[in-house]
């Protein structure tokens, strides 16, 4: 469990936190940023351009192609550009809060039309026949997408290194992944080619590659998305939701695709616009469900984050997981491999055969071996495990507001680290090790948001995630501001930056 500092840290100037000590280097790079809270270039400031009649859509869409014809080649973002579509979409009338804004679709969801791979060689010439409830929610924000973004085959993995597209690079070091699995938007948002994508959730897939890129991600509650009602159950992991590289554009996002009306799970959290006046009682869980410590340097970067929240005002708490971690983490593999072993029955129906690996990847068909093998009795077991979990989760935010976790126990892995060409069972120690955190709250229905908080020495993102009651997105938005509004995280570019 992490140290408790004392008064005298608590009280730290925000130039002494970051420069105090060798240990809070991580945060050194944020030292340098000015305090101006200068008006960043992003989408509701594009937004409000196009409304005003300063641009065009039309101008911004040629733009963002020629963004993403420059910075493709390097960062793999995109394998399926959408540009004559866009083009057209863009010469018409639109609406919506985001109207006219380049974007793009992350290419597991069906978009009528367009290729419908989900990262699967087996599955490239498969086409959606019709947009699916999650496509029309996001494109009712007003979004024009130029393409569908890359991701792992399937959504598996948190790093986007398909054997069909090929990995998607780190615009920060183009030698590190970009995460997963909404790895292609993420890539795109951090390198200034879009300044908004569309991302998914399962497992960490919107935060995991947020932190990896620098960038905001929120994971909104279960079913809490327009095109998600009647996902209730414990076992639907999967929601909809962006990646930004502000907070107010997140916010945008959610206010224009967030489920309103009489079948919304949640009363509509609204347009959240800045930070909140509530001081919140904030529980530190620095180590794993499993009890393990994350990477030094991440754990530098969240010790001064609990300190700069203290001087906030916020009052920090030690945090002990109100459920056995081992437990929990073994359910959860359990069904993410049931769904592997779905994927690959569902590839070998469509090819009337069993798939080799000519069609799907090893890792993929090692996993869902895995998968296969599990008896009912088990799966009953897992799903009743995280039932119990979620139940416990959810009580314990009559004690706390709010939890901070790392979103990654490790920084940005290497590109090939996590090569889908291995097996599962090779894999695995580092896939359990990296992905420690995130996972939980996919399987209570919280919310979670992803926000870059530091970097290590070598100027890699690290991200940590705030995590509240299911329904409290208001509260982690009012919190991220604050944040933000301190850090001024988007001021920061990374050396493979290609926006304006």
């Amino acid at each position: 469990m992490m140290q408790r500092s004392g008064q005298s840290d608590v009280m730290l100037s925000r130039r002494r936190l970051f420069e105090a000590s060798a240990a809070l280097a991580a945060l050194a790079p944020l030292s340098g940023v000015s305090g101006k809270l200068a008006t960043p270039t992003d989408a509701v400031a594009l937004a409000a351009r196009l409304s005003k009649g300063q641009t065009t859509a039309l101008a911004e869409v040629d733009a963002a192609i020629a963004r993403l014809e420059a910075a493709n080649p390097s960062l793999n973002a995109v394998s399926e550009p959408d540009y004559d579509r866009a083009r057209t979409l863009a010469a018409g009338a639109s609406s919506g809060p985001l109207a006219g804004l380049p974007s793009l679709i992350k290419g597991n969801i069906a978009q009528a039309g367009r290729p419908l791979s989900d990262g699967c060689r087996a599955l490239k010439s498969r086409i959606a026949a019709e947009d699916e409830a999650v496509t029309k929610a996001a494109l009712a924000c007003g979004i024009i997408p130029i393409g569908r973004s890359n991701l792992p085959e399937f959504g598996l993995l948190p790093t986007s290194e398909a054997l069909l597209t090929g990995p998607v690079a780190n615009p920060w070091n183009l030698g590190h992944s970009a995460g997963g699995s909404s790895g292609g938007s993420a890539a795109a948002v951090a390198a200034g080619v879009v300044t908004v994508a569309h991302g998914n959730d399962g497992g960490g897939s919107i935060r995991i590659p947020a932190s990896a890129c620098g960038l905001v991600g929120l994971k909104a509650s279960r079913g809490r998305m327009g095109g998600e009602g009647g996902r209730t159950r414990v076992t639907d992991f999967g929601v909809n939701g962006c990646l930004s590289r502000t907070v107010r554009d997140t916010a945008a996002w959610l206010a224009s695709a967030e489920a309103r009306g009489p079948g919304a799970r949640y009363p509509a959290v609204g347009l959240v616009t800045g930070p909140g006046t509530q001081r919140l009682r904030i529980a530190l869980g620095c180590r794993s469900a499993v009890g393990a410590d994350p990477d030094p340097e991440v754990g530098a970067v969240f010790e001064a984050a609990a300190r700069l929240l203290a001087r906030l005002g916020h009052r920090m708490l030690d945090y002990t997981p109100p459920y056995h971690g081992a437990a929990v983490a073994n359910g959860f593999s359990s069904l993410w491999s049931l769904g592997a072993a779905r994927q690959v029955q569902a590839v070998a129906a469509m090819l009337g055969r069993t798939p080799t690996p000519d069609d799907i990847e090893p890792l993929t068909l090692s996993w869902a071996a895995r998968g296969a093998a599990l008896t009912k009795p088990k799966v009953d077991a897992a799903v009743e495990t995280l039932s119990l979990m979620a139940a416990a989760y959810a009580a314990q935010f009559d004690r706390y507001d709010m939890l901070m976790t790392p979103v990654l126990a490790l920084p940005p892995v290497a590109l090939g680290q996590l090569d889908p060409r291995k097996s599962f069972a090779e894999l695995e120690p580092l896939l359990l090790r990296y992905v420690a955190y995130t996972p939980i709250e996919n399987a209570t229905g919280a919310p979670a948001i992803a926000l870059p908080i530091g970097q290590t020495r070598s100027g890699l993102p690290i991200g940590l995630q705030f995590t509240t009651a299911p329904g409290g997105e208001r509260r982690l938005l009012e919190l991220a501001y604050g944040l933000e509004r301190e850090l001024l995280w988007y001021q920061r570019t990374p050396p493979n930056w290609f926006g304006i």
